[in-house]
């Protein structure tokens, strides 16, 4: 008899992605100081830091937490509003609205303690014997 439990390796894709950022950044850098190309100032700016490390958050987590999604309109909202003149007025006010409404529209997550079909979920216990209820 075999009591070998045979389990799905899934492999890590966090270094994969980290090292695909890493690249295109890198890259992006050299041929900035070659001024091969003309590449904005904004390209290099702290926000989109932020949206470079978003877009790594969701690679590393196969894009199933919504933390990655949090970061990047952190950070896209942040560059429109350090590039277009006067774009804070609105680009806030949205994007609370956005946070707002994202919270109202989330799927809740149900709890042990709720009742399915008109009764409480019991816990199923290993110690007891499986007799039938009268």
């Amino acid at each position: 008899m075999n009591n070998d439990i045979n389990t799905a390796i899934t492999p890590n894709n966090s270094k994969a992605a980290a090292g695909v950022i890493l690249l295109v950044m890198g890259s992006i850098l050299l041929i900035n100081e070659f001024h091969l190309f003309f590449i904005p100032d904004w390209l290099f700016s702290w926000p989109m830091w932020m949206i470079a490390w978003g877009a790594y958050m969701g690679a590393k987590y196969n894009f199933r937490k919504p933390s990655w999604i949090i970061i990047i309109l952190i950070g896209v909202a942040c560059l429109i509003s350090n590039n277009v003149p006067d774009a804070d007025r609105i680009v806030w006010p949205i994007a609370i609205m956005g946070f707002g409404t994202w919270l109202v529209l989330k799927p809740r997550k149900q709890k042990e303690e709720e009742h399915f079909f008109g009764e409480a979920k019991k816990p199923f216990h290993f110690d007891k014997t499986a007799e039938p209820e009268v």
